[in-house]
């Protein structure tokens, strides 16, 4: 739990360090680092006012970004050619405008990350950004926006992967967005290679490792399952680990960690075997297979966990 602990901590301050980076902020955006901290509808109000009487009279001379879609933002780029609508600070109207300008500054902070870490282009991103659609849809957007920004944030920070394998990680999850509504528990596929993982691999010691392995194509298709899980299947276990797999075979001088090989599946098989497999000293398991698929299926796997 302190692990998990100390990774959300470290994703969520590189989240606040991209967020505080940009230096190109208009008005609106400051106006709204600001005002988001109001602790009263009174206080929104009078905020609101003092910045559109302050405008009217010429004493303040703000920039606004092209584009923006906030009343705020129209209001002040009328005023550039002399004439500013009159609007009523009633009702729901300064709370929304605070809300306008507040998704306004989050869409420039993240097409700000994914541009400038050329993850994305803006045309890309055109989808999420858009103002012509009402405001609780922006909001969405935005919490789309916040969730790819966060897995790219956890790759990057916890697994130190590099733009060749983010790029493509996240055109799965803008086209994936694109078509779908904000799903934060989606199972993103996401594709990686043995060697840009071999050195996590190595030094993680995980609760459970899972490897799917897929062969064939349409109805011939094969695909096999393993699960390896620290929590043996059965209590009895505890008390004869000898033969199992632990984390000394691989790095001498750490606490021991046993794992137990507790689910296995085929999709050409029509059962699924739970139970355990044993490694013998030379961490070569002696598997039990009532097929030849199953069989084979598991020597590609256990190749592929020495390479690793």
């Amino acid at each position: 739990m302190e692990k998990i602990k100390c990774d959300t901590e470290a994703v969520d301050s590189s989240i606040k360090s991209i967020f505080s980076e940009r230096r190109d902020m208009d008005f609106a955006e400051q106006l709204w680092c600001k005002m988001k901290c109001v602790s009263s509808y009174q206080e929104l109000i009078a905020c609101f006012t003092l910045v559109l009487e302050s405008r009217e009279c010429g004493e303040i001379q703000p920039w606004i970004h092209h584009g923006s879609g906030s009343l705020l933002s129209k209001l002040i780029q009328q005023s550039y050619h002399g004439k500013m609508e009159a609007v009523s600070l009633t009702g729901i109207t300064p709370v929304q405008m605070l809300l306008e300008i507040g998704l306004d500054k989050m869409k420039k902070d993240y097409v700000s990350f994914f541009i400038g870490q050329e993850l994305a282009t803006l045309t890309s991103l055109d989808c999420f950004i858009s103002t012509s659609v009402d405001l609780q849809e922006q909001v969405h957007c935005v919490q789309k926006l916040h969730h790819m920004l966060e897995i790219m944030v956890s790759c990057t920070v916890l697994l130190q992967f590099k733009h060749e394998s983010l790029f493509p990680w996240t055109q799965i999850c803008i086209k994936y967005y694109r078509e779908n509504p904000l799903d934060e528990k989606h199972v993103f596929q996401l594709p990686v290679s043995s060697a840009l993982v071999k050195k996590f691999c190595q030094d993680s010691h995980p609760e459970v490792w899972k490897v799917d392995i897929s062969s064939g194509h349409g109805p011939k298709e094969v695909k096999t399952t393993w699960q390896v899980s620290t929590n043996p299947p059965v209590e009895h276990m505890m008390s004869n680990n000898t033969g199992l797999l632990s984390d000394s075979t691989v790095n001498a001088g750490i606490e021991e960690k046993m794992y137990f090989i507790t689910v296995v599946k085929c999709s050409q098989v029509p059962y699924r075997f739970a139970g355990i497999w044993s490694l013998n000293s030379c961490n070569c398991p002696a598997y039990w297979s009532n097929t030849g698929v199953l069989g084979s299926q598991t020597e590609s796997f256990i190749q592929n966990l020495r390479i690793l």
